[in-house]
């Protein structure tokens, strides 16, 4: 029996050296993980900007624009004729935009327009679970949408290492932000100095945008149908469209999700009193110099189609009415 008391006592005794060595081992790296995570923080973005810029002057928007980067690209709120604001993002799927609307419930004191992509991926996909999942930790972060409990989608250092430690350097030493969009939200990235090469990057984004199933169909379906419901609540009006693409892009598309995708569109935006639907997918007025790659428009293009949007928005006002 004091064998055993004793056995007990060493490994007591050791178990706590370990402890205590693992501490001194660990606090340091905790501190500088901490460290690197409010610096990662601070660094300006395009999800902090529009969230602040929301918490600010939601109540002032009267067209509000959502999606992912088709609509990031095409529709500059500076050539539509209502204060507007390009809330959309890279891979913003539907169920993100509908959480950036209920946010800011009780907020859109003067919205009367909201305009949504949908496009010939959007039904078909969802951003936690596509190639660009990490991009839900910004929503987690800046957003303070919180979709996940997963640790790597609510902490910045979950990014890679080389990543980050390039948007330090960037930030703190060469005074560069991350910031990539206008003071009204749209992206400033794609412009027709940096033209891409449209065949490859429209056989590109034909198969990547392409679905291996129709396992989301129905949830982003639902998704489009409680954005609809919100809006008519509030008396807001819906415009969904299908982006204008090259054509290296539309005749490389499976011909059964692009009718899916259109019929139901179609169908949705018949089937209430608030909504209009526009497929602008081959649109004969948006020529080869208006594209940045084959599925998004360039500055040009850009310019083009915002214009457009308020013939659109027209449209939407005179064609339909709630009673």
């Amino acid at each position: 029996m004091p064998d055993r008391r004793r056995i007990l006592f060493i490994f007591s005794s050791e178990m706590n050296k370990f402890y205590k060595c693992l501490t001194i081992f660990s606090l340091p790296i905790l501190i500088v993980s901490l460290c690197f995570e409010l610096l990662l923080r601070e660094i300006p973005n395009n999800y902090k900007y529009k969230s602040n810029y929301l918490d600010e002057n939601s109540k002032n928007i009267t067209v509000l624009i959502l999606g992912s980067s088709h609509a990031f690209a095409e529709l500059n709120p500076a050539y539509i004729k209502y204060s507007s604001f390009n809330a959309s993002n890279f891979s913003q799927s539907l169920e993100f935009d509908f959480k950036i609307l209920k946010k800011y419930d009780g907020k859109w004191n003067n919205l009367k327009y909201i305009i949504v992509p949908v496009d010939y991926f959007s039904l078909y996909s969802t951003l936690e679970n596509g190639i660009e999942s990490w991009r839900v930790r910004n929503y987690n972060i800046y957003y303070g949408i919180h979709t996940s409990c997963n640790i790597y989608d609510n902490i910045e250092i979950s990014n890679n290492l080389p990543a980050n430690l390039l948007r330090i350097n960037n930030f703190y030493l060469r005074q560069m932000s991350d910031i990539t969009c206008s003071t009204s939200g749209w992206a400033l990235t794609y412009s027709s100095k940096n033209k891409q090469d449209l065949l490859k990057s429209g056989k590109e984004a034909a198969e990547r945008h392409s679905a291996k199933n129709n396992q989301y169909f129905n949830r982003n379906v639902q998704v489009l149908k409680s954005i609809i419901e919100y809006a008519k609540g509030k008396k807001v009006k819906i415009i969904f469209y299908t982006s204008p693409a090259y054509t290296t892009y539309v005749e490389n598309l499976n011909p059964d999700q692009l009718k899916n995708t259109i019929n139901t569109a179609t169908k949705i935006a018949n089937s209430y009193c608030n909504t209009v639907y526009f497929n602008l997918l081959t649109d004969s007025i948006f020529k080869k110099d208006d594209f940045f790659d084959a599925d998004h428009l360039n500055e040009v293009g850009s310019k083009k189609f915002s214009i457009k949007m308020n013939n659109l928005i027209d449209i939407a006002e005179k064609s339909k009415s709630c009673r």
